[in-house]
Parts: structure tokens; sequence; C-alpha cells
């Protein structure tokens, strides 16, 4: 596990990302960020050569879907775990052009999301 991971949250559910943190950072991954908008993680992020991103979809303002565009189009290569509890947006976010890491239906199995990003840090 590289534990020099930068792992960005973004969720409008606060719980969920404090829940995420906590689990995220008792397994090793220290630098773990939280944003409750698409917005506050544009403005407030500067650019990381070794992180992730676990992003919900259904999002306030800006969609995931409209983030995720966003970065691609800003030349980010950046892994994304794609998180929602809405499965006609995981099925939206699938018929784009883009790779992602994985795609998880809220609730998903702690371990789940652990493996996945141990793998991508290892990478």
């Amino acid at each position: 596990m590289n534990q020099d991971c930068t792992i960005f949250i973004i969720d409008d559910d606060l719980s969920l990302c404090r829940a995420l943190a906590r689990l995220l950072r008792s397994t090793g991954y220290q630098d773990v960020r939280t944003y409750s908008s698409a917005e506050d993680f544009i403005t407030e992020a500067s650019p990381d050569p070794c992180a992730i991103m676990i992003l919900d979809l259904q999002l306030p303002g800006m969609s995931g879907i409209e983030l995720i565009e966003n970065l691609r189009s800003a030349g980010s290569s950046m892994p994304i775990i794609l998180i929602s509890a809405h499965d006609e947006q995981l099925a939206r976010a699938r018929e784009m052009r883009h790779e992602w890491a994985a795609f998880l239906h809220k609730p998903f199995e702690e371990g789940e999301l652990i493996s996945v990003i141990d793998s991508l840090c290892a990478a």
C-alpha cells in the first residue's frame, strides 16, 4: 500500500465523507481530503500526481459527470472511483468514453472500496 497516495472524496453526504475518511485513515491512508461539491473540489484542490478520487455522481450544482468531463478535458488522468445510489447514473457514466477504476453502488462494502484503492495505489 502506498500511504503517500492522496485520496479525494467528493460527496454531498457529509456523514459519508467523514465515515470514508475515517475508514481510509484507519487503513493507513493519511492524506484524505473531503469536498461536499464539485465546485469546492475545483476551488480548493491542488493537482497531485499520486491521487485517487472517490466521486458521487449526483451532486448539487455541477454533477459528478460534469466534473469528470472537466477534469478529462483539462488532461487529468487521475483514477476515479464512481459511487452512486442511482443505477441510472452509473449506467450513464458507463456509456461515457472514459476509463474508470471502479463503479460502486451505494451502499457498498468497505472491503471492496479498500481493495480498489490498494490496487490503484500499488500501480
